[in-house]
């Protein structure tokens, strides 16, 4: 099964952090590849865009004894005002347009506590597609590409936690679409795990 090419080019800092955060020195999230035994090595096929981020758990018992839906939960659910601003600047653009908004995605949130959501549920506004110990393939499909989100945490040695993302272009505004947002979401993708493992798991 291909794979997105990536190198392992994490950059390491230093971090002083405020309460509630960690203070260590960790490994940043960086480009990395999808590993063969994710559940989105089936999903990818020839022609379709992925790209894989990966961060260190070393020290992280938190992250690593969570259930993988609080795990995604919090990862996804990270509180970074300019990403935050960006999603509502793609909402009030891609509203008249016909393509789902957060707002609406997160009307169909499932109620059930995260431990026990399950295909069809929703973790914070994304669908889940499958759910095993230690990964979650989230995503959704809408009429110009349907996209899959993996959170994949790799036990071991030397732990991390991995976010893939896979789209399906339907046709040309999904290629459109997906060039317009691709520099944000880069930029996103390693942001959000950036702060997710500077942050306590409660």
């Amino acid at each position: 099964m291909a794979a997105a090419k990536g190198k392992v080019v994490p950059g390491e800092a230093a971090l002083t952090l405020d309460v509630g955060r960690i203070s260590k020195k960790f490994l940043m999230s960086g480009v990395d590849t999808l590993l063969q035994d994710s559940i989105l090595a089936d999903y990818f096929a020839p022609g379709d865009f992925m790209d894989t981020f990966s961060a260190s758990l070393k020290g992280r018992d938190d992250f690593l004894n969570a259930d993988i839906r609080v795990l995604a939960d919090h990862i996804l659910n990270g509180d970074v005002a300019w990403m935050n601003a960006l999603l509502s600047a793609r909402d009030r653009v891609v509203r008249p347009l016909g393509l789902k908004t957060t707002d609406d995605l997160l009307l169909e949130q499932s109620g059930p506590p995260l431990e026990d959501r399950q295909p069809g549920d929703r973790v914070v506004f994304f669908k889940i597609y499958q759910v095993s110990e230690n990964e979650i393939l989230l995503g959704e499909d809408d009429w110009h590409q349907d996209f899959r989100l993996s959170i994949y945490r790799k036990q071991g040695e030397n732990p991390r936690v991995y976010a893939s993302t896979c789209c399906k272009r339907h046709n040309i505004f999904g290629h459109v679409y997906l060039a317009l947002i691709m520099p944000f979401h880069k930029k996103i993708a390693s942001s959000v795990l950036d702060n997710a493992v500077e942050t306590k798991l409660h």
